[in-house]
């Protein structure tokens, strides 16, 4: 796909000590059946050569690939929001491609396909493989089109799936003084998105894989996410903040009451093994957000326990049912 009419689309990659992986992530752009493509690569002063194999692969025909080095190594947030600061002007789509992951060759030509075919599509998103295994995602496959607020309401509520890290993005969802991946969260990528679909529009979904992303003892899951633990409290803060406007109120009474039983459970684990640097830090940030537990909460969250486990263990999530054949869809 692509012609002089095709919208530009940029993938940004921001790379550190990537040698094991850079020169893949690009060929796997390279492999791109969408044109025209523009790869911007922001080097976070790597210092494992990643460097040299850019400059190769710089002076190489095809999609065209701009190069920047940081003089230092900047913060892993900070880095993707100035990789952002690569793309052209005249581009209207942008995606992050991370430096260990790669992108099937027909991933953009069906995501820009799906962005374009409706109005006011601010990103789209669709399924990822993780070392080689699709992961579920939980959307209805009836339909590509998912009205924004509908959308955050089956992320957080159903817990349906999107490969956050890789949606692509309308580049004018970017606000000058506005950190689009915020660096107070660890999480970023996935409080990019629901910023994002909170302002309105609609998401696109591509029922077919458009990610591959390696998971490897070195990956920011398996070292920093693992010992900071961060996810349980910001998929709280999350459903607090996002949630009011796409939920009904009972739905989010609900929700947010089930995520407090889950926090004030790990806090209790934490403090029975161990971890309790990281029980104190997060009763703190529940003072703050006025929601410190008492004893009844605490006996509240354990008597809930069960359910909690059978939901997880034999309940658990399905793919959604079909729709009925009159059921309502986005108009195009």
């Amino acid at each position: 796909m692509g012609d002089s009419s095709s919208p530009l689309v940029v993938i940004a990659t921001p790379v550190y000590n990537g040698a094991k992986f850079i020169e893949a992530a690009v060929r796997s752009v390279r492999a791109q059946t969408y044109r025209p493509l523009v790869h911007c690569v922001l080097n976070n002063a790597s210092t494992d050569g990643t460097g040299e194999i850019l400059a190769r692969l710089t002076a190489e025909p095809g999609v065209q690939l701009i190069v920047r080095h940081n003089s230092e190594t900047l913060p892993q947030a900070d880095n993707f929001n100035a990789v952002l600061g690569l793309i052209p002007s005249d581009a209207k789509y942008f995606r992050l491609l991370c430096a260990d992951d790669s992108i099937p060759p027909d991933a953009i030509s069906a995501m820009v396909r799906v962005a374009e075919s409706a109005d006011n599509v601010v990103m789209t998103a669709g399924i990822e493989r993780v070392n080689g295994s699709e992961r579920p995602h939980y959307f209805p496959t009836e339909t590509e089109i998912f009205e924004a607020s509908n959308a955050v309401a089956r992320i957080l509520s159903d817990e349906a799936r999107i490969p956050h890290v890789h949606v692509l993005y309308r580049t004018d969802v970017l606000r000058a003084g506005e950190e689009f991946y915020a660096t107070a969260y660890n999480a970023t990528d996935i409080d990019a998105v629901l910023r994002v679909l909170s302002r309105g529009g609609r998401m696109g979904f591509v029922h077919a894989p458009i990610a591959d992303t390696t998971h490897h003892p070195d990956s920011r899951t398996q070292t920093y996410d693992k010992q900071h633990r961060t996810y349980i409290w910001e998929k709280f803060v999350f459903i607090e903040r996002y949630g009011p406007a796409a939920l009904s109120n009972t739905e989010f009474a609900r929700l947010r009451m089930r995520y407090r039983r889950i926090v004030y459970r790990r806090l209790l684990w934490w403090a029975a093994t161990g971890g309790l640097q990281h029980a104190r830090r997060d009763l703190e940030r529940l003072r703050v957000r006025g929601s410190l537990p008492s004893l009844l909460d605490y006996l509240d969250a354990v008597v809930a326990w069960p359910a909690h486990l059978y939901t997880k263990a034999v309940s658990r999530l399905h793919e959604p049912r079909p729709w009925p054949s009159d059921a309502a869809r986005p108009v195009s």
